[in-house]
């Protein structure tokens, strides 16, 4: 099993934060995290928890679709996503502190564990998580920080 969690500062309010990667997660995550294409809810209604989805991913030229699930839904303090699946387990997570006046400390938490033949890529996994967690979570952060944004 790998894991990662870091705290990043982001200058917007948690509520601000939550409305860009919980409430508006459909639309924005496509936006930072490049290998997205999209993501079709399968629950209707607005995301909440329980919500589950389909997120289509384009890597080394292959598309695949996944599904998970909101775990969980608490506006303005967490979210958190589930991606079960025969070849790994996917697990994320973000928690939002206010800080500052009008910023939030964001704690992203990821676990991953190839099962099946896919342990043998363990090692690889482990050492390329943080890097690949780092890149995705600023490139997100770049766009909640960005001027004029609003939520989706």
């Amino acid at each position: 099993m790998s894991t990662y969690q870091a705290t990043y500062q982001v200058d917007k309010t948690p509520a601000e934060v939550f409305d860009f990667i919980g409430t508006h997660c459909y639309v924005n995550h496509p936006k930072w995290e490049n290998e997205v294409v999209e993501i079709r809810p399968l629950t209707p209604g607005p995301i909440g928890l329980g919500s589950r989805a389909i997120m289509v991913r384009e890597e080394f030229g292959r598309r695949s679709e996944t599904e998970y699930e909101v775990t969980r839904f608490e506006p303005g303090r967490r979210i958190a996503f589930r991606h079960p699946q025969d070849s790994m387990l996917f697990e994320l997570g973000f928690d939002l502190q206010a800080a500052r006046a009008t910023g939030t400390d964001l704690t992203v938490n990821v676990r991953m564990e190839p099962k099946g033949i896919l342990r043998l890529i363990s090692p690889l996994v482990a050492f390329q998580l943080p890097r690949r967690s780092d890149r995705i979570t600023r490139r997100m952060i770049d766009l909640i920080e960005a001027p004029g944004h609003a939520g989706a």
